[in-house]
């Protein structure tokens, strides 16, 4: 759903018609967007970062292209209700306290974390971490051909400009495998432990079984205390056929009740039909859901956001926070809110 079809730069915004054809073309395609009355504003604030990338880049124009040859679009769509909660999120720490680090896993090529270093405000957030173990490591020198390119983050203009301090809020990679433990191990320790405020942890397509270990995540570090999970895919019949009970938060459920067969290569589907799979992906998110085992006063909800509206069913946020419920957060989350897809077991405070 909401894939770019023409080519940003060429057939699209047509690189003669320049900035401002390019920001007529992209205002275009987020006013067909679904959700306008409620994520029109952010739409319009996200059109305007990606604007800022494209003349951040205007120097090296393969860079761009490889950002916005297909699915810029869609990313910006099924990005704008983690925004728009983690803009309410960040805007209400109080001036003075530690700023926020925000962790994007499993973040491919970093569209979520560059709106968010453009959008939210620098002096309340430390840096965002892009983990993902598709990226290279530290020490090396460039990326292989298999590993995420990652000049637009740590690479300059032909005419000297550096892109990693042109972003206004620090943008790190960090090459993590969340279903290694060692590897999990190493992130909490280099980043999680040397956050000074909170961490925002954020987990948009997440595949199969990936959703559950970003909630082990959430649910076992103390410096956590806001989630945003947007699960994918549903788990393998690997584990159905292991017999397995999955169990998170503390709460368990047959893997036999969400695992499907089926996976995309490329963009298309080699499986059963994928209007059958919701029921499937509705308890899906259901489980994890209530795998969220919040801290204290903390609270937690499961919305359905119809980002997917031309076949596509994975229409499922989590929110959840531990401790004390932060006013605006939740308040901005009820003001926003689609039917829910969970019964009172998963409910925000108010």
């Amino acid at each position: 759903d909401w894939l770019v079809t023409t080519q940003p730069g060429k057939h699209a915004d047509g690189e003669d018609d320049g900035e401002e054809g390019f920001a007529a073309w992209l205002a275009s395609e987020l006013a067909a967007a679904p959700n306008q009355e409620v994520y029109g504003a952010t739409y319009t604030d996200s059109a305007a970062a990606v604007v800022r990338w494209r003349r951040r880049f205007s120097g090296n124009p393969k860079l761009w292209q490889r950002l916005a040859k297909d699915r810029l679009v869609k990313e910006v769509i099924e990005c704008a209700p983690v925004v728009a909660a983690t803009l309410d999120f960040v805007n209400a720490i109080p001036d003075g306290d530690p700023p926020a680090t925000v962790v994007d896993l499993c973040s491919g090529k970093g569209y979520l974390a560059m709106l968010l270093s453009e959008l939210l405000p620098p002096e309340k957030v430390a840096r965002v971490v892009l983990v993902d173990k598709a990226w290279p490591m530290q020490n090396q020198e460039a990326p292989l051909p298999h590993q995420i390119n990652w000049d637009h983050i740590y690479g300059s203009s032909p005419d000297g400009v550096d892109y990693f301090e042109s972003w206004p809020i620090s943008l790190r990679t960090s090459k993590q495998d969340l279903k290694c433990k060692s590897s999990v191990r190493g992130m909490v320790k280099h980043v999680f432990d040397r956050a000074e405020g909170p961490i925002v942890l954020l987990a948009v397509h997440l595949c199969g079984i990936l959703s559950l270990r970003a909630l082990d995540v959430f649910n076992s570090h103390p410096s956590c205390k806001f989630l945003v999970l947007k699960p994918c895919c549903l788990p393998g019949m690997v584990h159905a056929k292991r017999d397995e009970i999955f169990t998170v938060g503390g709460h368990s459920f047959d893997s036999k009740e969400v695992c499907s067969a089926g996976k995309f290569r490329g963009d298309k589907w080699y499986g059963p039909p994928r209007n059958t799979m919701k029921p499937k992906f509705d308890r899906w998110a259901q489980n994890l859901a209530a795998g969220c085992a919040v801290r204290g006063a903390g609270a937690r909800t499961l919305e359905h956001i119809s980002v997917q509206e031309k076949g596509g069913y994975q229409n499922a946020y989590v929110f959840a926070e531990h401790e004390d419920p932060t006013g605006p957060l939740w308040a901005g989350i009820r003001a926003r809110r689609m039917p829910a897809l969970c019964g009172p077991c998963v409910a925000a405070p108010g």
